[in-house]
């Protein structure tokens, strides 16, 4: 009897020793775990951010790749403009544009394009294009350039005038590039969330699209090829008109955010970027984060 009491006794103490070990180390067994949630969470969010910076490079890529016609023959008479968001254009009047940001205003070449040969001014073509009766578009060989407008569209063929005060029938026999020409401003507003998005509009007239929330600030160069020799020998940080003969691409410079970061408070770390024009921007990251890249537009 006394034994069994004994050994009863025993087991108590044992049980009582292994409650108190795991009183002692589950507090550190449940920090280390938390902590490894932590990293867990932080990695991912460095993951999302790299993803993210990916997807914006690819957007600013397709929406500016084509503010150069593809032509061979210089024309002098083709612009850009980079402003500050500090003075927006007219256009953009109703608009709340970002004043530490640039805007840009540019056409859109080529988002319909096609090589043919013109037999006739005017003249049919069937290529399929989003372009409607009265919107503009240019045709351009290696003798000359034109600009023309849509007459009209129908199901299966567009009917396309080339004007030039008279000039314009010397195309007539020539090879070269039809391409649809889209006018527009790009800049950075309020988006429908209230927080800083990047924004499309019509040059004259149509509805502002907002493509992408979260683009929180934005930066645009020229890079120039002022000797005409092929290569890049000046990136300007000067608001202005660009000719589009001494334009060979775009630095661009942006801040962004992730809409569902996954980083506690306590890991955000307060960074700083400097752009090309010596402004500081400051970040959070890794909820916020910059990126740069550059657009190629014309090569040798």
């Amino acid at each position: 009897m006394n034994r069994r009491v004994h050994l009863h006794g025993g087991l108590l103490v044992e049980l009582l020793l292994v409650c108190a070990l795991i009183a002692m180390f589950l507090p550190f067994l449940v920090t280390a775990l938390s902590r490894l949630q932590e990293r867990h969470l932080l990695a991912e969010t460095y993951q999302q951010q790299q993803a993210l910076n990916a997807a914006i490079e690819a957007h600013f890529q397709a929406q500016w790749s084509r503010l150069v016609p593809a032509n061979c023959r210089p024309n002098d008479a083709l612009f850009l403009t980079i402003q500050s968001g500090a003075s927006p254009p007219d256009r953009l009047a109703s608009r709340s544009v970002a004043a530490d940001s640039d805007w840009l205003q540019g056409r859109d070449y080529g988002l319909c394009r096609r090589a043919i040969e013109v037999s006739e001014n005017p003249f049919e073509s069937t290529l399929a294009c989003h372009w409607k009766a009265g919107d503009r578009v240019t045709f351009s060989s290696c003798e000359s350039y034109y600009q023309g407008e849509v007459l009209s569209v129908s199901t299966h063929k567009s009917v396309i005038q080339l004007a030039g005060d008279g000039t314009a029938d010397g195309a007539i026999g020539q090879s070269g590039m039809l391409e649809s020409q889209d006018g527009f401003y790009w800049y950075v507003s309020k988006g429908k969330d209230g927080l800083n998005a990047f924004w499309r509009t019509p040059e004259e007239s149509g509805n502002s699209l907002e493509l992408w929330n979260g683009i929180e600030r934005l930066s645009v160069f020229p890079l120039l090829d002022n000797n005409q020799d092929g290569l890049v020998d000046t990136l300007d940080t000067r608001y202005g008109d660009i000719r589009l003969t001494h334009l060979r691409g775009l630095w661009v410079e942006y801040q962004y955010r992730l809409s569902d970061c996954l980083a506690i408070d306590d890991q955000w770390q307060t960074q700083e970027y400097t752009s090309m024009r010596g402004d500081s921007w400051q970040y959070a990251s890794p909820c916020q984060g910059v990126g740069n890249q550059i657009i190629v537009l014309k090569g040798r």
